[in-house]
């Protein structure tokens, strides 16, 4: 078995640790030895797939606590006013971001450039990395953390006064994040909230969107719970799948679904009162009523949806039959389900279609400034603590902001003695 010793070992090499490791480095100095454990064939494998392997990076926005759920939410903005920005902090690794509707994108578009630039910056700092290395157990002895790993090549003990968990969560396991070190935390007294895939889409009944796979349809979704309360909203485009809904929109919701029986309220035309709806349904009654029924709404939305919309309204007619066969009983049913589309969420997507992970180790296990209150010279950060953001660049930017901040908390640490 061989035995390492170092001032500050990172735990994981995504997006999270890299940060961690990179600012540990600079900011405790040339006597400051930092080392990363992966237990992948090499780092940062979760990075090239963001963003559609573009990697959006951060946001214009990140440092507002509105775009975050969980409860260590209160922690995103006094972290992010210590952070200079995910813009800025790619720029001192020679990385230029571009904007593209509020969320950062590498200028050059291909997510390899800020794993390059992450990976680059270690080796400068002469950072040691352990790639294919599992960590197995954690034991706080004598003021020294002990880390036990197994790797493909042999045993490792490593001994280091400060450690990052900068694991990530469950999400994406075909990249390694399969939240086996959950077991391991736990079993030295950390708690965790209850995780769940987030940022993935809606299972629904199959049976009401029969026919609607490949429709794409812009508007406002809600999700609800079992008591027909509001949860949480958004705006976009939504996906219909043969089983889901989908679409960033609704990846949204996912992180606010903690409860069984819920729904997602679809309003197709949320710039119109309902009344104002029914006002638009009868001009073009009016206009097209020798029109099949079929083919009424589709100068508003595409013909497919019209089945779909029908029977949702439980209007049960022919459609092939003109419009002015339609009652105003019909109108007005069809005008409560454009704006209110009522789909019971089975479940939201599994492990293997999540982005990220909602849930994790709880605001009350750690300090304002990521340590652990009950494990000394154990800090977090990234996708292990529970805190989610929405798309767009938010999980990514708090995974550099909250890597960044623990490094330099450990450090503080390290120099105070």
């Amino acid at each position: 078995m061989q035995s390492f010793f170092y001032d500050i070992a990172v735990i994981g090499g995504g997006a999270s640790g890299l940060a961690a490791a990179i600012e540990a480095k600079q900011y405790g100095g040339a006597n400051c030895h930092i080392a990363v454990i992966e237990k992948n064939s090499r780092l940062g494998k979760k990075i090239l797939a963001t963003g559609n392997g573009r990697c959006n990076l951060g946001n214009i926005e990140e440092n507002k606590s509105s775009h975050y759920s969980g409860s260590c939410v209160d922690l995103i903005e006094p972290l992010f006013n210590k952070f200079e920005g995910s813009e800025s902090f790619f720029k001192s690794l020679g990385v230029i971001c571009k904007s593209d509707s509020g969320r950062l994108y590498p200028y050059s578009n291909h997510a390899a450039s800020v794993l390059d630039a992450l990976r680059f910056q270690l080796n400068d700092l002469n950072v040691d990395v352990f790639t294919d290395t599992e960590v197995v157990n954690l034991k706080y002895k004598l003021g020294l953390w002990e880390i036990s790993t197994n790797s493909n090549s042999d045993l490792k003990k490593i001994n280091t006064k400060k450690v990052i968990i900068s694991c990530g969560g469950k999400a994406a396991p075909m990249f390694g994040t399969d939240g086996n070190l959950y077991k391991v935390l736990k079993s030295i007294n950390n708690y965790f909230t209850p995780i769940r895939p987030a940022l993935c889409p809606a299972y629904t009944d199959p049976l009401m969107i029969k026919g609607l796979k490949g429709i794409r349809a812009i508007g406002k979704v809600s999700l609800y719970n079992s008591e027909n309360k509001l949860i949480c909203s958004d705006t976009g485009e939504v996906q219909f799948t043969d089983k889901t809904l989908s679409g960033i929109c609704v990846f949204n919701l996912a992180a606010f679904a903690k409860e069984k029986n819920m729904y997602i309220q679809f309003d197709l035309l949320p710039h119109l009162k309902e009344s104002e709806v029914s006002e638009l349904l009868w001009e073009i009654y009016a206009q097209r009523s020798a029109w099949s029924i079929a083919d009424m709404l589709s100068g508003i939305f595409q013909k497919k949806m019209c089945p779909a919309l029908f029977k949702s309204s439980k209007i049960s007619t022919d459609l092939n039959l003109p419009v002015y066969k339609l009652n105003p009983y019909d109108i007005e049913k069809l005008t409560k389900t454009i704006k209110a589309w009522k789909f019971p969420v089975l479940y939201f997507g599994d492990w293997t279609q999540a982005q990220t992970t909602s849930g994790g180790l709880a605001r009350n296990e750690i300090d304002e400034n990521l340590e652990s209150k009950t494990c000394p010279g154990m800090y977090f950060s990234g996708e292990i603590l529970d805190i989610t953001g929405e798309c767009g660049g938010y999980n990514l930017a708090w995974a550099w902001c909250s890597g960044v901040c623990a490094a330099r908390s450990a450090v503080d640490s390290l120099k105070k003695g």
